[in-house]
């Protein structure tokens, strides 16, 4: 090191420390680590929010929002809608999705949802995306109003993973109380 070394190939420049280049740098080293070593940072944070782990697959939970956090505390703000159901909804979302007409096609899926057995992933999406279709629904509005729903936002991994987490009962008691809470914003 001391043959290496050469005064004139430093910098007159003070050091500069860059948050941002850190905090992707820590993001690439979570992406390289598996599925389980992610859980296993995220199970004190969820201990610490009184949340029952042995209920969830907290392995499959991180797989789906991994690729979305920099830091291991991101995982809850990332997460919190497969633990606890909504008590808020976003209003930007709420004023662009929930039009007049959606509270009718939210109790229709419902119904739809209610008569469904399977609720895998790929399953329900095929029936959703169908029945969507059949009806003549726009797309886009009736899928983020499922979302604002489910999460209390427009914002999330794959909406029919997140119902096959949730589970069906879980699911349509959101869509329900959603029906109740959401008013449209003009």
């Amino acid at each position: 090191l001391i043959k290496l070394f050469n005064i004139e190939k430093c910098s007159k420049a003070g050091a500069k420390f860059d948050y941002e280049k850190g905090k992707w740098f820590n993001h690439k080293y979570i992406q390289e680590k598996s599925d389980a070593e992610i859980a296993e940072m995220f199970l004190p944070i969820l201990k610490e929010k009184g949340i029952d782990v042995s209920a969830y697959n907290v392995e499959k939970i991180v797989s789906l929002v991994k690729s979305r956090i920099n830091f291991a505390k991101d995982l809850w703000t990332q997460t919190s809608f497969f633990f606890e159901a909504p008590e808020t909804y976003a209003e930007k979302d709420i004023r662009k999705r929930w039009k007049e007409g959606m509270p009718q096609i939210i109790s229709e899926l419902i119904t739809l949802l209610e008569g469904e057995e399977n609720f895998a992933s790929a399953a329900l999406e095929e029936v959703v995306l169908g029945w969507i279709a059949q009806n003549e629904y726009h797309l886009g509005n009736t899928m983020n109003a499922f979302r604002l729903a489910v999460v209390g936002e427009c914002r999330g991994p794959h909406m029919f993973d997140i119902t096959e987490i949730i589970g069906k009962e879980e699911t349509i008691t959101r869509l329900k109380v959603a029906l109740d809470k959401i008013q449209p914003i003009a």
